[in-house]
């Protein structure tokens, strides 16, 4: 899941202390940068819900809503 810098954008986000912490942990006991894995996580994430498709299928996972009003 290793993308090159070309593309990449730069991101500002607040984390409450501890978050911060438990993810440099994270990431320090997978062997890699606090951005590889928050890149990592946010894209597993929107290729869970559909807003970008999955690298090995093509295909969207999330399911049109339907609305049962």
């Amino acid at each position: 899941m290793k993308r090159k810098g070309r593309n990449a954008r730069n991101l500002s986000v607040s984390l409450p202390g501890d978050l911060l912490e438990g993810l440099r942990q994270a990431a320090f006991d997978d062997n890699r940068s606090v951005s590889s894995l928050v890149t990592s996580l946010v894209q597993g994430h929107l290729e869970r819900e559909g807003y970008l498709r999955n690298p090995f299928t093509g295909r969207r996972v999330r399911q049109a809503h339907l609305d049962f009003d």
